[in-house]
């Protein structure tokens, strides 16, 4: 398995269509902050402007795609100073089964898909893929092409929001878990070429630091040095510690030892109860030895994080 499915198998989520909405001029809409929750939205026809805090005003066209991985608020309007109205006072909660919103002033017409996805988060620790993204993902049209199939996902997934087929709800919900991941993968393709990017996306993308990601998710139960790391990606030892740092904002190490409760996290939610297998495929010699690291990353016991995953 490749290093970016590997880390992509171990995130849970669980993906959320609010509506199809319909706006006419003069609207806006405000979206409240929800933590653990990435907001989405798809313009299908018109445009509107999108405000984030900390974020330069960005005005969004046909097929252009958002996502806030922050959990921020934001707000969208067709021009400035268009009235506002909250989300949840339209559609409801993060559950809400509406597919359809209509509003505004009978104007010009804007539309578009808007969701979020929310994510299984546990441990002090922040999954790797997570903690990478910016508080603003954006795609545009012209760049879905970077990643082919993402923009047919964002069509079918437009027909079947308009449409009120049998079978549309589970056709939503698998679509929009494809447009998560297909939208990671547009978003290394472009954080590749940008040279004042750091992170993990940033990271899987270099060809150094890159591969040592690959042999670590490859083999998580090897003993890895930094040394052992630097000769199997060709490198020195203090030139690859260095840019590894640089680019993951942590040592090398330390993400061996991340990625190893992340395998073992992923373990226990499977429902395995030997961790003594389980201490032995995450590299640690002996069960107490892993069930000290296991309690240190994630501040709970092993048999403690498994009760509370598979209730």
């Amino acid at each position: 398995m490749d290093c970016l499915s590997d880390v992509l198998s171990t995130v849970h989520f669980t993906s959320t269509v609010y509506c199809q909405a319909e706006f006419t001029a003069p609207w806006g809409l405000q979206l409240d902050a929800y933590p653990g929750h990435t907001g989405f939205l798809m313009v299908v026809r018109g445009g509107c402007i999108l405000y984030l805090d900390g974020q330069a005003p960005l005005a969004m066209g046909p097929g252009d795609l958002m996502m806030s991985p922050m959990g921020s608020g934001f707000t969208i309007m067709d021009a400035p100073g268009s009235p506002l109205v909250n989300l949840q006072e339209v559609v409801g909660d993060c559950g809400s089964h509406s597919k359809q919103l209509k509003m505004g002033g009978g104007g010009t017409q804007t539309t578009m898909i808007m969701g979020c996805f929310e994510f299984e988060t546990s441990g002090k620790n922040p999954h790797p893929v997570l903690s990478a993204l910016p508080p603003l993902l954006y795609v545009k049209a012209e760049n879905l092409q970077s990643e082919p199939w993402l923009d047919t996902t964002f069509r079918f997934l437009a027909a079947e929001m308009a449409g009120e087929r049998q079978g549309s709800s589970i056709v939503v919900s698998r679509l929009t878990d494809l447009l998560f991941v297909q939208t990671i993968r547009a978003h290394i393709s472009q954080v590749k070429d940008c040279p004042r990017s750091t992170g993990w996306l940033k990271a899987i993308a270099d060809p150094q630091i890159g591969r040592a990601l690959t042999l670590i998710h490859e083999n998580p139960a090897a003993p890895w040095t930094v040394s052992s790391l630097a000769e199997a990606v060709s490198m020195s030892r203090s030139s690859f510690a260095s840019k590894f740092t640089a680019l993951m904002n942590t040592s090398p190490l330390d993400y061996v030892t991340s990625w190893r409760m992340q395998k073992a996290q992923e373990l226990l939610r499977q429902g395995m109860d030997n961790l003594a297998e389980i201490a032995s495929r995450t590299g640690y010699q002996s069960e107490p030895a892993f069930r000290k690291a296991f309690k240190r990353e994630t501040g709970v016991a092993p048999g403690s994080f498994r009760k509370m995953a598979i209730k």
